[in-house]
């Protein structure tokens, strides 16, 4: 998916920038010779990447960067799985890339923000604060992933308050690890359950989740349809697949 950010009239910042066209080769972040300070950014620090540049993030866990800000193309190797940290996240007037609409990113890629009530906020031209533990883009963020062929189910049996398992259809693409949404069923709105995949039986349809989940509340559900009972509808609970390879986190404080 492609993120078009809102591009401002003149500058959004006391600092203005020189737009140069991405020539050089591409420079590697574990590269100590890839920045002019002749070392890689470590913990704490502002990283930027300048306008001109063509950099690929190839390390698979970064500590946690204070800010950075992207002038030029920060682009995520393939064939590794990458954790990306930082408190702030600022695409100015460059181009962020995890995979491409040809090329998907299909290992897994976790940008995780961090902050708490009480962490350094951000405002932008004086006018617009915009907090702490943000991505906030202003130019193009690029985002592919693993593509799913499906990203619902329905209930093919009820599911009980303190159930550990639930029966859907077989042959889905459903791994352990993955995150399940139920819905709610009934008149509570609000009577919705979120839980981690264990085990699925591709034959039986059954999945089984890990020890720190169960149902919270009651998901009606049957084998088949209800469209031809009530005009169309399908009142079975569903079952959304959370999980993607590409995500975007919040430390959880």
């Amino acid at each position: 998916m492609e993120f078009k950010g809102t591009r401002c009239i003149g500058s959004c910042f006391a600092q203005a920038i020189v737009e140069t066209v991405v020539i050089d080769p591409v420079k590697l972040w574990s590269d100590p010779n890839s920045w002019t300070s002749g070392k890689v950014p470590l913990e704490g620090e502002d990283v930027h990447i300048e306008s001109g540049w063509n950099m690929t993030m190839d390390v698979a866990d970064t500590p946690i960067f204070r800010l950075v800000r992207v002038n030029g193309i920060l682009n995520f190797k393939r064939g590794m799985n990458i954790t990306f940290r930082a408190k702030h996240i600022l695409v100015r007037a460059g181009e962020f890339h995890v995979g491409s609409k040809e090329n998907p990113f299909t290992d897994n890629c976790n940008i995780i923000l961090y902050g708490d009530i009480n962490s350094m906020a951000i405002a932008y031209d004086n006018a617009v604060e915009a907090g702490n533990k943000i991505f906030v883009n202003l130019n193009l963020v690029k985002m592919y992933g693993k593509a799913r062929n499906q990203t619902i189910t329905r209930l093919e049996l009820p599911a009980k308050k303190g159930d550990q398992t639930l029966k859907v259809e077989t042959g889905l693409e459903l791994y352990p690890g993955d995150r399940l949404a139920l819905l709610s069923t009934s008149y509570d709105n609000e009577a919705s359950d979120d839980v981690t995949i264990e085990s699925y039986n591709s034959s039986t349809g059954v999945i089984t989740f890990n020890s720190t989940s169960k149902m919270n509340n009651y998901h009606w559900g049957a084998p088949k349809s209800t469209g031809d009972k009530f005009g169309g509808v399908d009142m079975r609970g569903e079952v959304i697949f959370l999980t993607r390879n590409i995500k975007i986190l919040g430390d959880d404080v």
